[in-house]
């Protein structure tokens, strides 16, 4: 059974009812996917990643640099995602419908990296446990 709130860190102007598709089908070049196969992590190109939790999205907003917080509506199926060490956190889909905008823009200078690298490792946890 599904979780009733998933949520989704990157690219802003995103409004209500707007459909996240993953970046094969796109053609976005600049995603964080492509960050994590760059540093050897696991990722699909054709799969949308979202989260149990808000916090950890609000991360992956920030890392887009200055992206926004989504609460979303996985469509299709939900698969762990493999690079996600904390089960049940992650998923990805083949693609998400926008709830609602959460925070349109995310701040990346409101933190350093390893700033927002301690809070997506705090917001993991938090996640876990919720």
């Amino acid at each position: 059974m599904r979780p009733a709130r998933y949520f989704h860190g990157g690219a802003p102007g995103l409004r209500r009812g707007d459909l996240l598709l993953p970046p094969a089908v796109t053609g976005t070049g600049r995603t964080l996917t492509a960050d994590v196969l760059d540093m050897g992590g696991v990722a699909r190109r054709d799969r949308v990643y979202v989260t149990v939790g808000r916090e950890v999205a609000r991360v992956y907003a920030a890392l887009f640099v200055d992206g926004a917080l989504y609460e979303v509506e996985p469509l299709g199926e939900l698969v762990a995602d493999p690079d996600c060490a904390v089960a049940g956190v992650s998923w990805e889909c083949p693609a998400a419908r926008v709830v609602r905008v959460v925070d349109p823009v995310v701040l990346y200078r409101d933190r350093s990296l390893d700033a927002w690298l301690r809070k997506l490792d705090r917001a993991t946890d938090e996640a876990r446990a919720a």
